[in-house]
């Protein structure tokens, strides 16, 4: 069965049988610098020192069709409108390398990126899946973000599953995992906008252990027109992320009564409620952080952020 509004364009200079898929899923709804970013993510593809790759972009119904400046070397999917997972997946169909890596349209690549992952690959061949740190790109300017290091949530190398499940800490565009683990999950949620990738990094992550690299090799871009700056930007990203652990656990029921899930509701309330202590919004700010101290009485913030909501004290800063 023929799909409508959809086409598929293979530059002649693509790579018959590559080594790796690189995924872009791209949608620009209105003029602005958007193609320009995608030209240079594109371009520190190109730059890569691992040279046995194919890209694919995938143009998920702009308005005004995407076109990069250069589409002799890339796959070029144009498709109705789904989101980002929707166009990961897609992209994946047509995928056929023996490892994916992802990067957004608005990000790019430090030229070591591809080489040094394929070799985490090959030194440890139980890992499914590998990401890395990030530097935050802020105009021409770059600056460290906290690593995962940093955070606290490496053992070794790895990512043991419970530091995952209580938090994201694992960028999409750093990921890179075999195309044969991505095979055994049904993908990204397609109808999501936000949290798409971490329902997926969860379900690898059942599959086998997350390996660490620890370096900055992806540039982040940091715009406010991004779905992440949007969401954090309305406060919809609470309810977004509380429903991509609800789809999860409810995949996975034997979890449920485990410490850590209890750690990660109390973390997310006490995000949710922190968020509406900053905007005033005091009832919902002490619905939100009463359930976090329910759920982990040890944490002493919540129970600080609680008396705030009580006295109506507004957080100094975020």
């Amino acid at each position: 069965m023929v799909e409508p509004n959809l086409t598929v364009r293979r530059g002649e200079r693509v790579t018959a049988n590559p080594r790796v898929s690189v995924i872009i899923p791209a949608w620009f709804g209105k003029p602005g610098p958007g193609i320009l970013w995608l030209d240079e993510a594109l371009e520190s593809v190109r730059a890569q020192t691992f040279k046995d790759w194919e890209v694919i972009v995938v143009d998920d119904g702009s308005p005004v069709p995407v076109s990069p400046a250069r589409t002799d070397d890339i796959v070029l999917i144009r498709q109705a409108n789904t989101g980002p997972g929707g166009a990961r997946n897609r992209a994946a169909q047509y995928a056929r390398g023996e490892f994916v890596a992802y990067i957004d349209a608005d990000d790019r690549w430090r030229p070591e990126k591809l080489d040094k992952q394929v070799k985490f690959f090959e030194a440890y061949p139980d890992v499914v899946l590998v990401f890395t740190d990030i530097l935050l790109l802020e105009g021409d300017l770059l600056k460290p973000m906290k690593t995962a290091r940093q955070k606290g949530v490496v053992v070794g190398n790895r990512i043991p599953f419970e530091k995952l499940f209580f938090e994201n800490c694992v960028g999409c565009s750093t990921v890179m995992l075999r195309r044969t683990t991505l095979a055994e999950t049904a993908g990204m949620d397609p109808h999501r906008r936000m949290g798409e990738d971490f329902g997926l990094w969860l379900r690898v992550a059942m599959l086998g252990p997350i390996g660490y690299l620890e370096e900055p090799l992806l540039e982040r871009r940091h715009h406010p027109d991004s779905l992440m700056s949007e969401q954090l930007g309305d406060g919809t990203w609470l309810n977004r992320e509380r429903e991509v652990y609800d789809e999860f656990l409810a995949e996975n029921p034997q979890l449920r009564s485990r410490p850590f899930v209890r750690k990660a509701m109390a973390r997310l309330a006490l995000q949710g409620g922190w968020s509406r202590l900053a905007l005033g919004q005091w009832a919902e700010a002490r619905r939100l952080l009463l359930a976090s101290v329910k759920d982990d009485p040890t944490r002493i913030e919540g129970w600080i952020n609680l008396a705030r909501g009580v006295l109506h004290v507004r957080p100094r800063h975020r």
